[in-house]
């Protein structure tokens, strides 16, 4: 990424994306690419650049359209649980946290990139959560169904794996809703 790096710290920012009226610039892509690499610990080609290119500008498309509607809801991030979210973030994915910190100062990647990442992924999690939980029925029959497929598992971590399922997939629906309305303008 050295070359995405470099590029991205030119100090000309050009408006690529607009996303009902906020705008994605050519830095903001390059840095959110760079990051993208490093958390999915992928190596850049020629084969898989346009590939890591184009999910790069979908998932800042969906970052501005999650962000806009965590505003509307008036969600707020605790930035004192900052550690606690950054921490959860890293585990998810199955990353050390300072091997990742280590790389994105090493290649210059601003961590704000990062920051706005988490705190998006954060604060649209609660949203979706407080809006779609309440909606959500899980079975005896489901629950059994999982018990049976994973026998580690108590029935209380079953339900809530299962209704954490249904809160995810209901959220990607919403996501994709909100895409559709969307007015996005490539540049």
């Amino acid at each position: 990424f050295i070359l995405t790096s470099s590029y991205a710290n030119q100090s000309t920012h050009k408006i690529e994306i607009l996303v009902n009226d906020k705008i994605i610039t050519n830095y903001d892509i390059a840095q959110h690419f760079a990051l993208n690499s490093i958390i999915d610990n992928i190596s850049v080609t020629s084969e898989n650049g346009d590939a890591l290119y184009k999910k790069t500008v979908n998932e800042l498309i969906d970052m501005k359209l999650q962000q806009a509607k965590i505003k509307d809801y008036d969600i707020k991030y605790e930035e004192n649980k900052n550690d606690y979210y950054e921490n959860y973030f890293f585990q998810s994915k199955k990353l050390d946290r300072k091997k990742v910190y280590q790389i994105i100062k090493r290649n210059n990647i601003d961590i704000s990139a990062l920051k706005e990442k988490i705190k998006t992924l954060i604060t649209w999690e609660q949203l979706t959560t407080g809006l779609f939980l309440h909606t959500i029925s899980i079975s005896e029959s489901e629950i059994n169904a999982l018990l049976k497929k994973d026998d580690s598992l108590s029935p209380e971590l079953a339900k809530r794996i299962l209704l954490n399922r249904q809160v995810q997939l209901k959220s990607e629906k919403y996501l994709r809703d909100l895409r559709a309305e969307a007015n996005i303008e490539k540049r």
